[in-house]
């Protein structure tokens, strides 16, 4: 097929069809959908770049990525003609058929891999799956008696219901219990803003959230475990760097016990903070890599990297339906090509120091932003009523939200931390905007930035 044609509607029909809306539509969706959405209604990105317009014409500067997956920016062009290219050829086959996006894909990712990650397992469901085929192929690699995983506090690692278990118990906003949790044993993660032991640096605490993980494994199981899963920063639960010194030391310990260490980059992977992977930037490769999001520039895709050492899995232990899309991979392919050939990994780097030394100076005149943490561009601004305290400023936080949009911001916020006795906090705003993002782009977000702080500073008095 040389040129896509529609043929049994006119251009004019489809494109109608798929630009224009009434309000009364909308009002409509909202009804039927079980999930509830925003009102504002995205319609055109920027090609290559970190901006994108509503359907009434506002323009946007986006510091979430959509879910930190636009590393490369909105529709960008490259990507974009790859995918149109391959529809002409293929949209879809069975998974155990090869295509050549497939092959070009699998060759691209062992090679950029670190380490021996060079096999892998690829999907188009995303995180979940990637991390899901990461445990199974863990316990095909190990006796059937072992089948404990240890996870972090504050971990998360998808919201199907295999995937709750291992992540971070949200009561009340999430109202069921994931399946398998007798699988799972969480350990302490070193988030040093609100140290779990009450320390106030790492360097006095001796790393005790290290110690914890060997007791944890001594002590904590019914049985040994097989593995160690972990995000190397955590995203969803505050946008929280682990040190370096922890992640080094829970490779030595992994190793120690003859445990699996799994890493799930989700969120880190493609350049976001400086190096290709998170555990290129902590120099410690992990046994297993769930990969996601920003892998497909704008397409859905996931990927299992797995070391050389472990065995394969058999037809029936993994498969599925849509595993196979060839025009997904054809875009991931691409962007990954893209990312190597802009080095949008140094880029992510200067910028991300650009963007942390504005945060810091306004830091020193608005104390509600208790913490401004993060490496390259994911960062983390953690509002709160008073910088002593660090109670957490939760309705100003929300309302941040809500003001930078209006101003054509796009931000959002960490997912909600709350404990059975009540506690509650969700209040750090996620900062990961497109790796392409300029430092005017920067500029602009920070006058908005500022200009949040200054309405809901006063919500923290009343």
């Amino acid at each position: 097929m040389t040129d896509i044609k529609p043929k049994h509607f006119t251009e004019e029909e489809i494109i109608e069809l798929l630009t224009q809306v009434t309000d009364e539509e909308l009002e409509k969706c909202h009804k039927h959908e079980l999930v509830p959405s925003k009102d504002v209604i995205l319609f055109q990105g920027t090609p290559g770049e970190a901006t994108v317009q509503d359907s009434k014409g506002k323009m946007y500067i986006d510091f979430t990525s959509q879910a930190w997956s636009l590393g490369i920016g909105y529709i960008q062009q490259d990507v974009m003609f790859a995918a149109m290219e391959q529809m002409k050829h293929l949209s879809h086959v069975r998974n155990q058929y090869q295509t050549i996006p497939r092959i070009k894909l699998v060759n691209k990712l062992s090679e950029i891999a670190p380490g021996d990650l060079k096999n892998l397992v690829l999907n188009t469901q995303g995180g979940s799956v990637a991390v899901e085929v990461a445990l199974k192929l863990a316990m095909v690699n190990r006796p059937m008696d072992q089948d404990i995983f240890i996870t972090m506090w504050g971990g998360y690692h998808g919201n199907t219901l295999a995937m709750m278990a291992p992540t971070h118990y949200m009561p009340i906003v999430v109202r069921y219990r994931g399946f398998g949790r007798e699988h799972f044993v969480k350990s302490p993660f070193p988030y040093c803003y609100r140290c779990p032991f009450g320390e106030k640096d790492i360097s006095e605490c001796g790393n005790l959230c290290l110690t914890m993980l060997q007791k944890t494994i001594d002590y904590g199981c019914q049985g040994l475990p097989l593995g160690v899963l972990m995000e190397p920063i955590q995203g969803p639960m505050g946008e929280v760097p682990a040190p370096p010194e922890f992640i080094k030391g829970a490779r030595e310990i992994c190793d120690k016990n003859n445990l699996l260490l799994l890493f799930d980059e989700s969120q880190t992977a493609f350049g976001r903070i400086g190096t290709m992977f998170a555990a290129e930037y902590y120099k410690a490769v992990p046994d297993l890599m769930a990969l996601t999001k920003a892998l497909g520039g704008g397409f859905p895709m996931g990927a299992t990297l797995a070391s050389e050492k472990l065995g394969m899995f058999t037809p029936a232990e993994q498969h599925s339906t849509f595993s196979a899309n060839p025009v997904c991979y054809a875009a991931a392919f691409i962007n990954l090509e893209l990312i190597q050939r802009l080095d949008l990994p140094k880029r992510a780097e200067e910028m991300g120091k650009y963007l942390m030394k504005r945060f810091l100076e306004l830091q020193e005149k608005y104390p509600i932003m208790g913490d401004v943490r993060g490496i390259g561009l994911f960062q983390g601004v953690e509002l709160v009523k008073d910088p002593k305290t660090k109670v957490p400023a939760n309705t100003a936080a929300e309302e941040f939200v809500a003001e930078a949009l209006k101003r054509g911001l796009i931000l959002d916020l960490s997912q909600p931390v709350i404990t059975i006795h009540g506690d509650f906090y969700r209040n750090t705003l996620t900062i990961k905007p497109p790796l392409v993002i300029t430092r005017e782009q920067i500029d602009q977000a920070m006058e908005i930035f500022e200009e949040c702080l200054q309405t809901v500073t006063p919500l923290i008095k009343t």
